[in-house]
């Protein structure tokens, strides 16, 4: 198991350098100039050349992406417009001449917002998703399949946009049953956290769980014939406790995976429901990032969402490992 760790491991930096390469080259692929944004419309060609000297730019690319990665681990310099210097600590992600800050406290101020909708949302996910994929799995071929059928392909047709605005127009303006969605602090008030952020969370939810859904009614079904559930059956289990003991695990390694990955999604930045519900966090940020052509965030955003996603994916392939032997000796 331990060199099967080193190796998953291995394989998620050589992962993260990769992404962080093709980020990076995006940054110098995007048709706008980073030189001319954060001098402003109004510099003349000498302006910019002495912005472009004080930000780096006139430094060949891979002496840049060297110098990028030495401040993700220990941090670096970096010059504003006007030459002043300025400390970003590690993990530095670059500097915003649009936000004058540096993109990694963009990012920590904002990313309560994100974690606080992605935990209520996989809440959602875990106990609708699964268990509606799990109760159907076990009334096979009755109204209860047939309704939850019905809901997971609800769910999986309908658009978070088109759905998060019908709701909130049905649920916030018409009929005031919810809350307007906004983040407040959990320390300064749970009552209006759990206010503001319930809308967002059964939207977000709702539309993610109902994959969960199917993908747990099929694997339920595949291994609720496996000669040991039959032998377990056979010696006296009721189908409930068979499943729970025996059929839930068997189902468990691919609802991990996909699980590893949503939680990794979700962590670097819910995009679109931050921006339908007008929420403050990584994903809106980086939506206002593109809109703005502010470069620096846009690569931090994308660096951050595949830290989440790498992670999350190496953490879910552990578990399988642990749930199923036959994974790491493969």
């Amino acid at each position: 198991m331990l060199a099967y760790v080193i190796r998953r491991a291995l394989q998620a930096v050589v992962v993260l350098l990769a992404i962080s390469a093709t980020a990076f080259a995006l940054f110098y692929a995007a048709p706008s100039d980073p030189a001319v944004i954060a001098c402003g419309p109004k510099c003349d060609a000498s302006q910019i050349a002495a912005v472009r000297e004080s930000m780096g730019l006139d430094e060949p690319v891979l002496a840049q992406y060297a110098d990028y990665v030495r401040g993700l681990f220990a941090g670096r310099t970096i010059a504003d417009v006007d030459g002043t210097p300025i400390a970003c600590d590690a993990p530095c992600l670059g500097y915003s001449y649009a936000l004058h800050e540096p993109v990694r406290a963009a990012i920590t101020s904002r990313f309560p917002v994100t974690l606080s909708l992605a935990a209520g949302a996989l809440a959602v996910i875990l106990v609708v998703g699964v268990g509606a994929g799990f109760v159907s799995a076990l009334r096979r071929g009755r109204p209860t399949d047939r309704l939850l059928s019905a809901f997971t392909l609800v769910g999986a047709s309908v658009q978070i946009f088109f759905l998060g605005y019908a709701l909130q127009y049905l649920l916030v303006y018409r009929t005031g049953w919810f809350a307007l969605p906004g983040y407040t602090s959990p320390g300064d008030d749970p009552g209006a956290w759990l206010a503001g952020l319930l809308l967002p969370w059964l939207v977000l939810g709702f539309v993610n769980a109902a994959v969960f859904a199917r993908l747990s009614r099929a694997q339920m079904l595949e291994v609720m014939h496996e000669g040991y559930v039959r032998t377990a059956r056979g010696k006296g289990l009721s189908p409930l406790r068979a499943h729970l003991r025996y059929t839930a695990r068997g189902a468990a390694p691919p609802l991990v995976q996909l699980l590893g990955l949503e939680v990794g999604a979700l962590l670097g930045g819910a995009f679109i429901t931050e921006t339908v519900f007008g929420l403050s966090g990584v994903g809106k940020l980086a939506v206002d990032a593109v809109v703005q052509n502010d470069l620096p965030t846009v690569v931090g955003t994308v660096l951050l969402a595949a830290f989440f996603v790498v992670v999350f994916v190496a953490v879910a392939d552990l578990v399988v490992a642990w749930l199923d032997p036959r994974v790491r000796l493969a």
